[in-house]
């Protein structure tokens, strides 16, 4: 076990299989020789042997708790025996079945774990089995699982949204409604618009719904189009000046969660003008009672916070000093009290870099505008971890070079947005000290209010551009960097810069655009050309809806499938970008040549990996060349990027300002 935590998996698997000869049912040395070939790269070996100890300990548990006893006694007298050893022997197991691409199988070993012991490791494999499944499993009830994973949440919501979207659909109650409400729309019925209320009774108690609504933005045009007919449905009942007092409880925190969603997508979905005049006048009502103290209906200010953000309303903050029911007081503080937060931050955020550069400027003015993305919930991360134990866990047959610095590394998030990415790398690495960057200020403050929220106290925020970045005087044990450098006008001069401050010896994670993958925008942004659409909300909205009314199997219609679509600012970003760079892999593989940089690996969904080896069988997973072949028979493998690793060479270089007074 020395030799498996230190990395020396050949020496780790000597010892066990001597173990074995010795007893070949010994339950951890079956266990952990699974696990040593599961990080070796033997994913079909790991999930035999894992899958046999799991066998032998149901078969006899009584036996191999004493063999578990007997061994944790000699050697880590700490660890528990039991439910305990085979909730881990099923995590596993998953990672395994994941690795070789049966997803299906990975969900069952990972539900079997979670029903032994509750750990964030096992919760986070959940989420991961599930991203893998193209479709829905016969035999699993997932509907729970599904729902506290998403608000409490065990891993980012954004990843189980459009397969929980699938299971209501497709599933229940409120599947048959949204599918009686779709057929009805296709054959042009006028009223289906309207959303009854014994159907709204069927709806609201479906708690995969409301936690998807809450949590995350939804990513179904289907679920979408029902939702945008609840939403009218509530509209026309608060006009109505039905008291709120009459509205069952459940249907209200429906209403509340729907009108969530509404703020996370930033008010996407589809408005008549009809439907806009009756909102509106609503508002102004709303907007006279607050001002002159009068009571107002809860139902007015959900039905409005649907179509409007509530902190836009002239005298917003009263809002803030009346009293609601719990639904409506977690909506106001959601939609009030953060944005009040966030403004009040602005301050606080140092200028750290000048910002004149003219592409620079025009994406900052984007994200000022269309902060990127909006989130809820943070992802946990499991047990924090020194970055060589990580990097070696996620890539085991390349050798490292060890990082002094590794239980205290100084990182930089370069391009962090919304906080989300730092959020996740502050709590992964232990020792960590992060610096996040952002060129947008909106961005930043959302970033910095989430982080306070959720008490992280190692992370700094700064306004910079990355181009001049060298100019603050740091340097760097770890760079990411997956959303920003096919931003700038020049990415590699971006991506030299980040070289410059990163440490001899450091990691840099980077994501770029694939362009094979993103080809399938192509049609759409010459249909947006043609049509003369702005990036305006406005005009996205339309756009939008022009772009949904095409059929499934027109190339228009596949823009549709990527959840960027599904909300303003993220539509923005994919359609609508002032600057965007796309690369290729011999691109990048020539970059790193030239610069001596050691390419460690992708980060990959299950099974590609797995796929990868199928097709080159004796290839090397970090030959850049192999993988270029792979993607041109496989497109869409890198659908969201090239995200990958690598590490600096260990000899200091030469400073990139000193470089570039040479070169003039």
């Amino acid at each position: 076990m020395r030799h498996h935590h230190a990395g020396q998996l050949t020496e780790a698997e000597v010892h066990y299989r001597q173990v074995l000869a010795i007893d070949q049912n010994h339950f951890h040395s079956l266990h952990l020789l699974g696990v040593v070939a599961q990080q070796s790269g033997r994913s079909d070996l790991a999930a035999r042997l894992i899958g046999r100890a799991i066998a032998l300990n149901e078969r006899d548990p009584a036996y191999n708790n004493r063999v578990a006893a007997n061994f944790n006694a000699h050697v880590s007298p700490k660890n528990s025996v039991g439910r305990h050893e085979l909730a881990v022997a099923y995590s596993n197991l998953s990672i395994a079945l994941m690795a070789l691409g049966n997803s299906t199988e990975a969900l069952r070993a990972i539900q079997r774990s979670i029903r032994l012991e509750e750990t964030d490791n096992a919760k986070l494999l959940f989420v991961q089995c599930v991203r893998g499944l193209s479709s829905l499993v016969e035999g699993i009830d997932l509907r729970d699982n599904l729902a506290r994973a998403l608000s409490e949440p065990w891993g980012r919501p954004i990843n189980l949204a459009r397969f929980a979207a699938n299971v209501i659909k497709l599933d229940g109650t409120t599947g048959a409604c949204i599918h009686r409400f779709i057929s009805a729309r296709e054959v042009g019925r006028r009223d289906y618009g309207i959303i009854d209320d014994a159907e709204l009774t069927s709806i609201c108690r479906d708690r995969l719904l409301l936690c998807l609504l809450e949590s995350t933005i939804v990513f179904d045009v289907d679920l979408e189009r029902y939702l945008a007919a609840v939403r009218n449905t509530m509209l026309r009942a608060a006009s109505a000046n039905i008291d709120s007092q009459r509205i069952d409880k459940d249907i209200l925190r429906l209403f509340c969660a729907l009108a969530q969603q509404c703020f996370n997508n930033e008010y996407t979905f589809a408005c008549s003008i009809q439907e806009k005049e009756l909102a509106e006048r609503l508002r102004q009502l709303l907007t006279n009672a607050l001002e002159s103290e009068e009571s107002i209906p809860e139902l007015w200010l959900v039905a409005i916070a649907s179509y409007f953000p509530l902190a836009s309303l002239p005298a917003a903050n009263l809002l803030l000093q009346r009293r609601w029911s719990h639904s409506v007081a977690h909506l106001v503080a959601s939609l009030v009290r953060d944005l009040k937060q966030e403004q009040q931050l602005q301050s606080s955020i140092p200028r750290l870099t000048d910002i004149t550069e003219g592409v620079s400027l025009a994406v900052k003015q984007q994200y000022e505008e269309s902060p990127y993305p909006r989130w809820v919930k943070a992802s946990p991360v499991g047990t924090p971890t020194a970055i060589d134990v990580y990097l070696r866990q996620q890539f085991p047959n390349v050798e490292l070079q060890t990082l002094p610095t590794s239980n205290r590394p100084d990182i930089l998030i370069a391009g962090c947005g919304t906080g989300q990415h730092s959020i996740e790398t502050a709590r992964r690495f232990k020792g960590a000290r992060v610096l996040a960057i952002d060129l947008s200020l909106t961005s930043l403050c959302y970033a910095k209010r989430k982080t306070q929220e959720l008490r992280i106290k190692n992370i700094e925020y700064g306004q910079a551009d990355v181009l001049q970045l060298h100019a603050i005087g740091r340097t760097f044990d770890i760079i990411e960097a997956s959303g920003v450098l096919h931003h700038l006008a020049d990415p590699l001069a971006g991506w030299r810069v980040l070289l410059s401050i990163l440490s001899p010896g450091g990691f840099m994670r980077l994501g770029f655009y694939s362009r094979l993958a993103r080809q399938e925008l192509t049609a759409a942004r010459t249909f947006i050309t043609q049509r003369g659409y702005r990036p305006s909300a406005a005009d996205i909205r339309q756009c939008r809806q022009d772009l949904m009314g095409f059929g499934h199997d027109t190339p228009l219609a596949k823009v549709t499938e990527w959840a960027d679509f599904f909300s303003i600012s993220t539509c923005r970003d994919l359609l609508f970008h002032v600057q965007e760079h796309q690369m290729t892999l011999p691109e990048i593989g020539s970059f790193l040549s030239e610069n001596q940089l050691r390419f460690l690996g992708f980060v990959l969904p299950s099974g590609v990996l797995q796929n990868f080896r199928q097709r080159f069988p004796n290839g090397n997973t970090t030959d850049l060349a192999l993988w270029h072949a792979f993607e041109m028979e496989n497109p869409s493998i890198f659908i969201e990027m090239y995200e990958f690793w690598i590490q600096k060479n260990g000899e200091p270089q030469v400073d990139y300002a000193q470089q570039q007074s040479t070169l003039t």
